[in-house]
């Protein structure tokens, strides 16, 4: 490979690497865009969600795909695995290979044309999308309802039910206005802004996405991280994501001791949580529930108690709403088996140096901290997002080494040209 051939495969995995990225901001952003429409042009349906979602999928495994060993495996085992409970429980359950498809392909995406520099951009691009239009919901919210009419959206999608009805005349979801009053800074009012996510849960996942990336970019440049916060901060307050802030605080104290965490302490750490949340479950029945952290943490027990053998090892169907259970969701669609092997796949995988570590403990971290009180993680709006820059975190080394292997065979090549050219010449 000559060193314009190189420039020229440089310069594609460039180009594929941005048109990943962009691949994620459009699962960031597509259900705002879809919300407009519905508000401004014409009708959406489930239907048209869906098939987005599946376009954004396809999209994604239509690049990753080509030459991928890795990718064939994981994929098809999967969906072989898929397939057997389908059979089993007597239903194609086609939301549970979607759920997974996400993780596999966008961290796929991001190991194989991702880097750490366009996560950074993509990361930046994110957070000032999120914030703009942030503070134009919370300050012209009027006129912003007018554009974006949120509970309209969630009704032509058929979700109406679990969104609630809104009593608050806003046209918001219904979780974008906390009745009790908000946590941070009170004095801006019940008002929890959505922004591109259309309901306030995502913003908080997001929120601790881009903050984690940030605190593991930037823990050399003390002040340079600090100001990269400083918006993300402000998208917290405005939301009132007290969970979400939470997950980012403890990533000061989660990097800090990655190290010290071995991957057996970290494959067995989501049983741990699995068995402790049964046990609350089943020791406490029948106790009321709140709204706040340890109503949802019991909440999440009492649903996860209410399991038989059969429906945790995903062997028959549960029509019952599990959703505010992610562990109980979790089981329900992939069984008790193919949670552990989805599992050990996630964190067996070799990483590439020990920033790809800290990471991979935040996102573990993250994982079981979202399952233990909803099932959001699956939501593509975020997901995405969170195992693609997992993922870049693996293409950066992939990178580096792709670089240094073709400039060692140049330079090879170089030297055999010039030792026939001498000894051509001494002939």
């Amino acid at each position: 490979m000559t060193v314009k051939q190189y420039n020229i495969f440089i310069s594609s995995e460039t180009k594929y690497g941005y048109i990943s990225a962009a691949i994620v901001f459009i699962a960031l952003v597509f259900n705002f865009i879809l919300c407009f429409i519905n508000t401004n042009a014409i009708h959406i349906n489930n239907i048209t969600v869906i098939a987005s979602e599946i376009c954004l999928i396809s999209w994604g495994m239509a690049i990753v795909i080509k030459g991928n060993q890795a990718f064939y495996a994981t994929t098809i085992g999967f969906i072989s695995f898929a397939l057997f409970l389908s059979s089993v429980k007597g239903t194609l359950d086609m939301k549970s290979i979607r759920d997974i498809l996400i993780p596999i392909t966008f961290i796929f995406l991001g190991r194989h044309f991702g880097t750490v520099q366009i996560g950074d951009k993509l990361v930046q691009i994110c957070v000032w999308t999120v914030l703009l239009v942030c503070l134009c919901e919370y300050f012209l919210l009027p006129q912003y309802i007018k554009i974006i009419d949120i509970r309209s959206y969630y009704i032509a999608r058929g979700t109406v039910e679990s969104a609630a009805v809104d009593t608050t005349g806003t046209g918001l979801f219904a979780s974008g206005i906390r009745p009790e009053g908000r946590t941070l800074l009170p004095f801006l009012g019940a008002h929890r802004v959505s922004s591109i996510f259309l309901e306030p849960v995502s913003v908080g996942n997001f929120g601790a996405v881009v903050f984690a990336w940030t605190v593991l970019r930037n823990t050399s440049r003390p002040l340079s991280m600090a100001l990269k916060l400083i918006p993300i901060t402000t998208i917290f307050i405005f939301a009132d994501a007290r969970f979400g802030l939470m997950l980012s605080l403890m990533t000061f104290l989660i990097y800090p001791l990655a190290k010290h965490v071995g991957w057996i302490q970290l494959l067995l750490a989501p049983f741990v949580v699995l068995l402790l949340l049964a046990t609350i479950g089943f020791l406490n029945p029948d106790a009321p529930v709140d709204n706040g952290l340890g109503g949802r943490v019991l909440a999440a027990g009492q649903i996860l108690a209410q399991l038989d053998f059969w429906e945790a090892m995903g062997f028959v169907p549960v029509a019952r709403f599990v959703a505010d259970s992610g562990y109980t969701y979790t089981l329900t669609k992939f069984g008790l088996l193919g949670c552990v092997g989805l599992w050990g796949l996630f964190i067996l995988r070799p990483v590439s140096d020990e920033q790809a570590w800290r990471y991979r403990l935040f996102t573990a971290f993250y994982i079981m901290s979202l399952l233990t009180i909803s099932d959001s993680l699956y939501s593509i709006k975020t997901a995405a997002l969170l195992w693609y820059l997992l993922g870049c975190l693996e293409g950066q080394h992939r990178q580096q080494a792709g670089a240094k292997d073709e400039l060692y065979r140049h330079g090879a090549q170089t030297q055999n040209r010039f030792s026939v050219g001498k000894k051509a010449r001494s002939v």
